[in-house]
């Protein structure tokens, strides 16, 4: 198995038709700019065993932990890392390390 590095974004379910368009307009816009290539979105179907409902999901890969934290210290990882922090409220960001 070869080495990698995923960001997993969780968009939290919200009637608010704002906070999506938000996420799609801007949020994954910019991780897709971070990526090199289109991040896609797919809608999440919520599990009973959770006690918060997500609505969208997307997947960043790298192959280690310390190119994600290149690029989330460059100028466009900046960027999308101050959206995050004032969007924190309708997403939960998990990192997941295959080395």
């Amino acid at each position: 198995m070869e080495n990698m590095y995923k960001l997993l974004l969780f968009l939290r379910k919200t009637d608010e038709k704002q906070v999506f368009e938000h996420f799609k307009e801007y949020t994954l816009k910019h991780l897709s700019e971070l990526a090199g290539k289109e991040i896609i979105v797919g809608k999440v179907e919520s599990s009973l065993l959770l006690d918060i409902n997500y609505s969208h999901f997307c997947e960043f890969e790298v192959d280690n932990k310390e190119k994600m934290d290149n690029l989330f210290n460059g100028k466009q990882g900046k960027i999308l890392n101050k959206d995050l922090m004032n969007f924190h409220e309708f997403v939960d960001l998990i990192f997941v390390d295959y080395s």
